[in-house]
């Protein structure tokens, strides 16, 4: 039985969602909310109604499951309207703009009794779940990784308000997707320490960062950002995963342990030859682990639709959605402060 779903916000990322349910056969797309004349003429593209607010649309429809997809100091009256009204939530990350009102929005969730997801994709990736299986049990333990997110955004991005403002950085638009990934990965993040660069384009929002991890097994992480400098390291220009991202197949993760380590997205997998660890004076082997299909935001979509009908549970749930945030939001902290913090949940 197909599920109704609304799609609240019709940017970007709430477009592509808007698609993806109307193309999805186990859900049916019965409403897009979006003041923005674009929004309009997507609805009638895909066929529903359009609604300039989410008051009219939950007056008028009757969704089981709504994609929160509008800016982020709207997460929290949008979606506990919807969890009030006992509408399942699939929250676009991140879970709010910080992590007190993301709590609050997780507790609403609670005490409605409904589900919530929050809508880190990349987990439905199977290159992440690859690259899970193989640094627990291929290269010897954990020692360390770096990830590089570097692109330069194009200056029209930066029409939207909320994307020159505090929150409207890189840190928690791009960021928080790879300390999803690396929280997945790697285990829970103990300690941040992190240094921010204005933007270069003056907006009063930080357009570069290095940030230092440790994890719980006392692994050690590194991640450089940028959204000002042109590259071709990143998630979606690695994995291809967003349309609007040029592709560059090349990779943004290492992961590094005790007898070997992994390039990610492309699951090479390198060890010395013959002894195990080995050591620097013998040469290198690669094996190169295959990957099938990878449509993660679609996948995502299908699997929201079959936690509203109660046959999975959330592969990101609002509580795994809010340590991501807290883990990100200590970077912010961090450079503030100018020492290392432990993330606040």
């Amino acid at each position: 039985m197909s599920v109704p779903i609304a799609v609240i916000g019709a940017g970007i990322i709430g477009a592509r969602h808007a698609r993806l349910a109307a193309a999805e056969p186990e859900c049916r797309l019965v409403a897009l909310v979006d003041p923005a004349p674009a929004a309009a003429e997507l609805a009638a593209e895909l066929g529903v109604p359009h609604y300039a607010e989410p008051e009219a649309m939950l007056a008028t429809e009757t969704p089981e499951g709504a994609v929160i997809a509008v800016p982020n100091d709207l997460h929290a009256p949008v979606g506990i309207m919807c969890a009030e009204r006992g509408i399942h939530l699939l929250m676009e990350k991140p879970v709010a703009e910080s992590v007190a009102v993301g709590r609050s929005i997780v507790e609403a969730a609670e005490r409605a009794g409904v589900a919530m997801m929050v809508g880190h994709h990349r987990r439905f990736d199977p290159a992440l779940e690859a690259a899970k299986r193989i640094v627990a049990d291929e290269i010897g333990g954990l020692i360390a990784v770096s990830a590089m997110w570097s692109a330069r955004k194009p200056d029209p991005y930066y029409e939207v308000a909320w994307r020159r403002q505090a929150g409207g950085g890189p840190v928690l638009i791009n960021m928080i997707h790879d300390i999803d990934a690396l929280r997945h990965i790697c285990g829970e993040i103990v300690s941040v320490y992190a240094e921010t660069v204005p933007s270069r384009r003056g907006h009063p929002v930080e357009d570069t960062a290095a940030v230092v991890l440790r994890f719980a097994s006392g692994a050690l992480g590194t991640i450089t950002l940028s959204d000002a400098a042109p590259s071709p390291w990143g998630w979606e220009a690695g994995t291809d995963d967003n349309p609007g991202i040029a592709a560059s197949g090349q990779n943004c993760y290492r992961f590094v342990g005790a007898t070997g380590s992994l390039d990610f997205p492309n699951l090479t997998l390198w060890r010395h030859q013959g002894e195990i660890p080995g050591g620097w004076q013998l040469p290198y082997v690669s094996e190169q682990r295959p990957l099938g299909e990878r449509d993660s935001l679609a996948w995502q979509m299908r699997h929201f639709c079959r936690v509203v009908r109660g046959e999975e549970q959330p592969r990101v749930s609002g509580r795994d959605g809010l340590a991501t945030l807290a883990a990100t939001m200590a970077v912010h902290h961090s450079a503030s402060s100018g020492g290392p913090v432990s993330p606040d949940k």
